[in-house]
């Protein structure tokens, strides 16, 4: 260990900024891939999975989609869950350790995907959870890459890694892609595992020269040793939880509130990302099955837009504070379920656009403000259980709120996207905790250091 932290400490800029790099390259390729589930259920469909539960195999129906959707709950279900159970692991075991049986895990989950089968051998369920919980492994082990960045890019290298998770939906859009050409997604999920083994071989100190461990001393991006205490300076003393016991943590309102916040913007992303294909069908009077497909592959697209905007949010935090951060990412999630029932192309186009900015600013936020509000040696329990928890309770509903549209006369998500835009307009108020708090904190502050002088 010390001959790691020594290692890291000696590290150019140049070079650490590399692993940022590679960092984002493999949380690109093997972590939320099954966010990107609406680009492969176009895939399982053209090969005809579920297709049996139809009466006409060609034309699919509500019963293969709701079939097709509990894949997706279970593997979007299990992100969280591989939160709960990575991140207490990570701070007992180390990044290293969490990263090396994650890729393990994940390449098994795709092994198991590529000779599943809806007719013979039915494993879709159990292959996504390992997925998934594999690659939350992956995604976890990155973030104390970012303690290198205490005091000077903080705020951007967690927004570059979970705007890579976020992005990460692209994976299965470039598999849907090259399915259409003739591959067969057996073959496309054996090559997704090789690619989580060779991630595996990858996870030695030559390559990463000690940063799969936190710093002994807390560095800036330049090498510079500095104190990093248990946060980022901008959220002040009255949000700061660090050292505190893990109980008394969960039991503060800078957690409550976090669970809160946490429970509502993921359910509303997961909701958007389990059902884009059927909005698109159903909703604003219904569109052409067509129509609707190609709109989803535009959604894929577009959503990655965010990950060209993540240096621009990530030096916004560093600038101008969370709460601000909160605030804008909120407006976005309100802007995203306006515009979802809309009939114009263009309006779902600029929906689509905000909600990749949501999504994965909002993943960005909540990691800077667990690392930063509890401390880095209590990360993996706040983020893995904590937020992972809440995670679990906002997937699971995906299943049954798809049952309860898809179940009506009528189908259409319209309603369901209203009650959404009015959680949202009621989430400001997290932001306003936090600026409050931050304000506190930061007068609370002066006004000591005047008492003491």
């Amino acid at each position: 260990f010390a001959g790691g932290c020594v290692m890291a400490a000696s590290l150019l800029p140049t070079r650490r900024w590399a692993l940022v790099m590679l960092s984002c390259v493999e949380v690109l390729t093997a972590t939320g891939v099954m966010f990107g589930w609406s680009s492969l259920s176009i895939a399982l469909r053209r090969e005809g999975t579920y297709a049996e539960l139809c009466d006409d195999d060609r034309s699919g129906c509500d019963a293969q989609a709701l079939r097709l959707n509990a894949v997706y709950t279970a593997g979007a279900f299990c992100v969280p869950l591989g939160g709960m159970i990575w991140g207490p692991l990570m701070d007992v075991k180390g990044a290293k350790w969490t990263r090396a049986v994650g890729m393990c895990v994940f390449s098994a989950g795709c092994i198991l995907f590529a000779f599943s089968d809806s007719k013979t051998f039915d494993a879709y369920v159990p292959a996504a959870c390992l997925v998934s919980i594999g690659g939350m492994a992956n995604f976890l082990s990155h973030f104390v890459l970012a303690e290198y960045f205490a005091d000077d890019h903080f705020g951007l290298v967690h927004s570059l890694i979970n705007c890579s998770f976020d992005a990460s939906t692209v994976t299965f859009t470039l598999l849907e892609l090259i399915h259409k050409e003739g591959a067969s997604t057996q073959s496309l999920f054996l090559a997704m595992a090789a690619l989580g083994l060779v991630y595996l071989a990858l996870t030695n100190e030559t390559v990463w020269a000690g940063h799969l461990s936190p710093p002994a001393k807390k560095l800036t991006s330049s090498g510079n040793e500095d104190g990093f205490g248990a946060q980022s300076p901008q959220y002040g003393a009255r949000l700061d939880e660090s050292g505190k016991p893990f109980r008394r943590q969960l039991e503060s309102r800078a957690f409550i509130a976090l669970a809160v916040w946490g429970l509502f913007t993921i359910y509303r992303t997961m909701l958007v990302l389990g059902s884009i294909t059927e909005q698109m069908l159903y909703n604003a009077d219904g569109r052409d099955a067509s129509h609707a497909e190609r709109l989803v592959r535009v959604f894929n697209f577009l959503i990655l837009i965010s990950v060209a905007l993540t240096p621009s949010f990530g030096r916004f935090i560093d600038t101008h504070g969370i709460a601000a951060g909160l605030a804008l990412v909120n407006a976005l999630g309100v802007l995203t379920f306006g515009l979802l029932v809309a009939r114009p192309d263009w309006s779902l186009y600029v929906a689509f656009l905000a909600f990749g900015c949501f999504r994965a600013w909002n993943y960005s936020l909540m990691t800077a403000y667990s690392m930063g509000v509890f401390g880095g040696a209590s990360f993996g329990k706040v983020y893995g259980i904590g937020v992972g928890t809440v995670s679990c309770f906002a997937a699971a509903a995906q299943y049954p709120t798809m049952a309860i549209v898809l179940g009506g006369s009528n189908p259409n998500f319209e309603g369901l996207d209203w009650a959404m835009l009015g959680v949202g307009v009621v989430m400001f108020g997290f932001p306003a905790f936090v600026h409050f708090r931050t304000v506190e904190g930061k007068k609370g502050g002066a006004s000591d250091a005047a008492n003491a002088a």
